[in-house]
Formats: structure tokens, sequence, C-alpha cells
């Protein structure tokens, strides 16, 4: 038998009310006048002296989300009282369920009580009390319950879960969103480890709630042991801030804190910290005293319109060592811009303002420049007629420095790339580049008098790429065989000694450049001369999306002389032999292989090898690079490195992490940082313990041996290491 009407409203409505986790406002929205009851029961009676309407077997009562379920539901219309017994389960729209064998509402349907509470809570957090009763005052307070988020043994439901808490009283409030405990036990795997006679917590509702963080703890054997408490504050839904005071048993103090805001057309971001510490002198050794040490990185973006967009970054330290002595930070430059930028259709433009504080030990803060400003504006053209497209690139800058040499410079640069296909397959690549610059220098490097220089420079360059891939197929796969041959025109020099070389100081010749014309990343120096590219490519390309790609080629300069330092494998006529190998048999696995040979010798100048797979219970990345003493780096003798991680899952909670980076250099092997970690984590506890190593020494920055664990109990907070 099926009914719908407003007559039996007052049930559902009442029994939703009872107990339902969402805010009150929520249930006021509900037109109970308006909305229908859909009733579904094996026999329905309605007594019209009494008042009573029954309905008895499979009853099931919905309105909009809400659904009731029960053996029985009675509704006593002159007392104004629901019972709902025998199997009683209340489904929310928020995706609780609550179960019972016996419910009362009373007094106009604002109050009541359940026997024995089974509640299912929208993350899957589970609540049991013996008598639960609702008050007018939107509280739901419960006799001998039972809290945890932590799912029950499949195997054996009844076994005591992971952790729970039990105590005498339990008071769910759903204006506040909390849940709050009277005389609470908490218990791991049922044995009582710990005894509060109160405490809260916020519901599984709460996203966000202002409180005490997990504390921090650790032991380092440089710094001593390391006690933090954090407190996070929620202004309003926009606006929260993190304030944490560390202490540092043999060094001193610290408090650091972060500031967030979201705008309708932006946000903020403010890290700061400030330290009360041990002083330390030039060589490393404390000198007795404490001082104020500190650090800023201040964040921030706004949109100004659909075109504009406006920002800033703002990093410094006081001291070059403090934020790494202390694991506050691990950048080896902090950079600082503000900067305004535009992106229309293909146009873009900016506005920058760049600061730099190098906090490398071979670094000089006066030799550090500052930027200021730096517009930068970029064009990209539509394809023309024939095919052809054009582009534009066109910088300003003004560089200072307190001591060497300052740089201002005017830069345009136009180029042009035609593409086109034969009909048989062969590929041209017509493409030209003209630069013009314009620069005015102070304190030249070099320049013993200090006088200023001003100079131009125009320099053009013209490009003819041939490729003709042959293909052939075999079964699942196809082999590709392709010769590459380019030409580039370009005059002789181009690099006048007055240009100040700012932008293109780091430069390694690989096989990403080598069909380039301007090799140099940016514009203050040009790649002079006419040369002659080729190289030779193969791959193997299955259908699943697998493949293998080789690529080898070699530069020749038939006029002209080298632009590029010794060292370099382009500083003689015949360059270097550069080679990549890319192997990706199918998306977990990725090996990467980069080299450069001496081209009389053969010795290997460069390096590089990379190595991921990634499966979901095993994780490894692999990279190595070893660099000649002769390759044109700026370090000095051969520079050797690796570095592996491994990430993996022993069982459905328990992983492990270990990370390694070994210095080779010079036929020493020295640990340079070292991490291995053990992890717990399901969905209601996390454990972990991690054992670390750093053999970097740096002034007062000594080799270090730190263990950190982690504890944390999901909504009850826990104990996190830094």
């Amino acid at each position: 038998m099926r009914r719908t009407g407003a007559t039996l409203l007052g049930p559902l409505i009442g029994l939703a009310l009872l107990f339902a986790s969402a805010p009150p406002a929520a249930a006021q929205d509900v037109d109970v006048q308006n909305t229908p009851v859909l009733l579904q029961a094996d026999e329905l009676t309605y007594n019209e002296n009494l008042g009573v309407v029954t309905a008895r077997g499979s009853v099931e009562m919905s309105q909009g989300p809400r659904i009731l379920m029960a053996d029985t539901v009675t509704y006593n219309q002159k007392a104004n009282t629901v019972v709902a017994s025998g199997n009683v389960s209340l489904m929310e729209p928020t995706g609780e369920v609550l179960f019972t064998d016996y419910a009362e509402l009373h007094d106009e349907l604002k109050t009541g009580f359940i026997e024995n509470l089974r509640a299912l809570l929208s993350d899957g957090s589970r609540l049991a009390a013996n008598r639960a009763r609702r008050t007018a005052g939107q509280q739901k307070i419960m006799d001998h319950g039972v809290f945890s988020p932590c799912n029950l043994c499949k195997e054996d439901p009844s076994r005591a879960p992971l952790w729970q808490i039990k105590a005498v009283k339990v008071v769910h409030d759903e204006v506040a969103k909390d849940i709050i405990y009277e005389d609470a036990t908490l218990e791991m795997f049922g044995v009582p480890v710990m005894y509060t006679p109160y405490m809260r917590h916020p519901d599984p509702t709460v996203d966000r709630r202002s409180g005490l963080l997990a504390p921090t703890l650790g032991y380092s054997g440089d710094l001593g042991a390391i006690v933090g408490q954090p407190y996070y504050y929620v202004f309003n839904p926009s606006q929260d801030v993190t304030i944490e005071p560390l202490v540092y048993s043999a060094e001193g103090q610290v408090l650091r804190g972060e500031y967030r805001q979201r705008f309708s057309n932006g946000v903020i971001d403010l890290k700061a910290t400030g330290a009360y510490v041990d002083q330390h002198d030039s060589n490393g050794d404390e000198n007795g005293e404490q001082g104020i040490e500190g650090s800023a990185d201040f964040e921030g973006r706004f949109a100004l319109d659909r075109t504009w967009r406006a920002g800033f970054d703002f990093e410094q330290s006081s001291d070059r060592t403090y934020l790494k002595r202390f694991r506050l930070g691990h950048q080896d430059v902090l950079t600082s811009r503000l900067y305004t930028e535009g992106f229309r259709g293909r146009n873009y433009a900016a506005l920058n303002a760049y600061k730099w504080q190098d906090l490398r030990a071979s670094s000089d803060p006066d030799d550090t420049p500052l930027v200021m400003p730096f517009a930068e504006y970029s064009f990209v053209a539509e394809p023309g007629r024939i095919g052809g497209r054009s582009s534009i690139d066109a910088s300003l800058m003004s560089l200072t420095r307190e001591r060497g040499t300052d740089s201002r410079r005017a830069s345009l640069v136009h180029g042009w790339k035609l593409p086109y296909t034969t009909a048989n397959g062969q590929m041209l690549t017509v493409e030209s580049r003209v630069q013009g610059d314009g620069y005015y220098t102070s304190d030249l490097e070099g320049d013993v008098d200090g006088s200023n220089e001003t100079t131009g420079r125009l320099f053009p360059q013209m490009g003819v790429k041939w490729q003709y891939p042959w293909a052939r197929r075999s079964g699942t796969y196809t082999q590709v065989f392709e010769p590459i041959v380019g030409v580039v025109g370009a005059p002789n020099g181009g690099n006048p000694d007055e240009i100040s070389n700012e932008d293109s100081r780091s430069f390694e010749f690989d096989t990403t450049n080598l069909f380039r014309l301007n090799r140099y990343e940016g514009v203050d120096r040009v790649t002079s001369g006419s040369r002659i590219d080729y190289a030779l490519r193969t791959g193997v390309y299955g259908d699943g999306g697998g493949s293998t790609e080789f690529l080898v080629g070699q530069s020749y300069r038939f006029y002209g002389n080298s632009a590029f330092e010794p060292g370099t494998g382009l500083d003689e006529d015949l360059s270097d032999i550069v080679g990549a190998v890319t192997v990706r048999p199918r998306d977990q696995f990725d090996l990467s292989y980069r080299f450069r040979l001496d081209k009389e010798t053969g010795a290997i100048r460069r390096n590089e090898f990379g190595f991921g797979y990634h499966h979901p219970r095993f994780a490894t990345l692999i990279d190595y690079i070893a660099i000649d003493d002769a390759a044109g780096s700026d370090l000095t003798g051969d520079q050797e490195q690796i570095e592996a991680t491994f990430n993996i899952v022993l069982s459905q909670h328990w992983s492990t992490l270990v990370n390694v980076v070994h210095d080779l250099s010079d036929g020493d092997s020295r640990l340079l940082r070292g991490r291995a970690g053990l992890t717990y984590t399901d969905e209601c506890l996390t454990l972990g313990v991690d054992f670390e190593r750093s053999d970097i020494e740096d002034e007062d920055i000594e080799a270090d041996t730190r263990v950190m664990f982690r504890i944390v109990f999901k909504y009850l907070g826990g104990v996190e290491s830094q």
C-alpha cells in the first residue's frame, strides 16, 4: 500500500530534526507544507478516536533526500508523539545513517530519545551510545558513548577498532559542529592508554577550525631537542593564520607564522620567522652571545581584469645560513619579484623588478644584481599566405650592482619560420632571425678606468633544416629512421667586449640546442659564424604508446670564430658529439640518457642518466650526472653525483621511503644527504619514523643526524616532527 500527502509529514520531519547533523538553517529551508511525503508499508491503520496513525511492516518514509525505514511507525496526533521501533534507520542528506531499535519524539517533535544509537557518519566514522536524547537546543546528548573513525575488522567486526574514544557522556553540538566528551578514555586495540576528564574536537563535517595543531617534536645532533606547538586561527572563510613557537634546546627559540587571505580577485600568502638564537663567528664557532635573526616569504597574486594580472614575491633572510641551519628552507638563492603581466590572443607583455639574495658560500652580496625594470613583449602572428609565421620578442632591462658592471639594454628579436613537406615526405624548415640590441654599460669587467660604454648590435641569422623520416611497419610497432641536416648562415663576431654577459652565462651543449639558430638561452650572447648541423634519429613506436628513441649529432663551423668558451664542446670548428636516448615501453617506465663525447678521443665530457619506474606498490627514481673537468662547468675538478629514491608499499597500510644523494666527485665517495622512513597509514591513524643524515657543512651548519617521528590521530591531531 502506498500513500502520499501531508498527514504523515510530522513523523518524518520530527525524526529528521531529532538526529540530523545539518545546521538548523538547513531544516528551516524545507517547505514542510508543500513538500510531499512518500510512505510505503505493508499495513497502514488510522484510529480516528485516539488520533493515532500506525504503519507496520517494511515501513519506508521519504521526503526529499531523507529516508526513514522501520518495522513500525506510530504517530499520536493528540500527544504529538512519534514512535519508531524495529530496525529503525534514518538516512540523512549529508550522507549520515542512524540506526536504532527504538526512537521516540515528543514536545511538539522538538525533543526525544533513542535507545542503542548507532551512527555511521558521512566520512565513515562511527558513533554509538546506550541512550541518546535530543534537546531543543540542537544537541544530541549520549550516555556511555563511543566514537571512532577507524574501520572495523572485516573478519571479526566485534573486535575493537584500532583506536576509539569511550566516554561517560558524549555531546554532539550540531550548531557548533563539535563532539564533546566527559570522562573520556582513549583506547588502542581495546586497551586504555589515556584518560581525560574533558575533551572536544570538530565533527567530520568541519573543514577548517581554530585550535591547536599537531605539535612538532624531533631531535637533532646539532640543534638538540626540538619542540614546537602550532596554533591555527580562522578569522572567516577567506582568512586564517598559523603561529608556531619552536624551541631548540641547544640553540634558542624560533617563532614562525603564516597568514593567508583570499580576495575576490586574488590571494596573498605571508610567511615569516623570527629567532632568538646562539650567534656564531665566521668559522662557525659559537661566540657566547644570542641575537635576533629572521626571514620572510611573501607572495601575492591579483587579477586586474581579463587581460592583466599583478603580483609580488618577496624572499629574504637575515643570515646566509639561517634557513638551512634550522630547516626552515633549502633554497640556494632567494628571489624577490614585483610584476604585472598581460595575456591577450597571441600577445604577452610583462613589467618586472627582480632582486636576489644568494645564500651560497661563494657569493658576495655586492656582486648580486638588482634588475629594475625588466619589460618584455612577445607576439606570434597567424600563418601567412604561404604558411610562414612571424614572431617578435622585445625587452628593456636595467641592471645595477653595488660593485661591478651595470648594464642597460634594449633588445628586439624578429623571427620567421616556414615549414614545408614535399610529396615524398621530406620535411624542410626555413627560418630567419634578426636581433637588434642597444647597450649602455658602466664599470665593465676588465675595463681599468671604469668608463661608460655605449654600443649597438644588429645580428642576422638564416637557417634551413632538412629531415627525411623513413618508416617501416612491423607487427604492432613502427620503426622510424630519420637523417637531419641543418645549415645556418650568420656573420662573424656579434659579441663585442662592450656588451656585458648577464643572461647567457650558463650554457650546456646538447641535443636540445643542436639545431637552434642562437644556441644561447638569453640575448646577451649570439651564436656567430656559419655552420652545418647533422644528426641521425631513429625510433621504435608501439601501438600501445610505448616508444624508444635515439638521436646522435654533431656540428661543423665552416666560417667565423667560436662564440663559446673552451670546454663547452663548441669552441673549435668541429664540435663534440652529443646524443640522447629515451626509452618509454609503458607509462610506468621512463629511462633517459644524455651524453657528450670528445670529438677526438671519444672521452665522456658529460654523462646524464635518469630512470623512473612507477607501480602501485613500488616506485623508484634514479638520477646520475658526471661532468668532466674540461666540460665548461664553473666548478673545478670532475663532478659526479647520484641521487636515488625508492618508495615501496609493503602492505595495504605500511610503506617505506629511502632517499640518498651521494657525491662521487674526483674519485671520492661521500654521502651528502640520506633519509630512510617507515610509515603506517590508514583511514584513522598515521604513524611514521624517519632517520636523516646530512654531511653538508657551511660555517655554522654542521653535519647532522636527525630522528623524526609522526603520530597523527584523525580529528584529534597528534605529534609530527619538523
